[in-house]
């Protein structure tokens, strides 16, 4: 695999970002507050090499819906 592609819709949720490291630097990609702030519904997306490290958070509320 080269890496991953992952879409996010426009639904409510709170909590389940994807937090990424690679050679000892750390990223958080935040879908629920990156998205909710916009005037009109957008999708988030972000991509990543195989070699990184991710994790999910646990959703707390609503529904986290992803295409990857």
């Amino acid at each position: 695999m080269f890496g991953s592609l992952v879409i996010v819709f426009p639904t409510a949720h709170e909590g389940g970002t994807l937090q990424l490291r690679h050679r000892g630097q750390e990223w958080t990609f935040d879908s629920a507050s990156e998205l909710s702030g916009l005037p009109t519904p957008s999708i988030g997306y972000i991509a990543f090499f195989s070699d990184v490290e991710h994790e999910v958070a646990p959703v707390i509320s609503g529904h986290r819906v992803t295409l990857t």
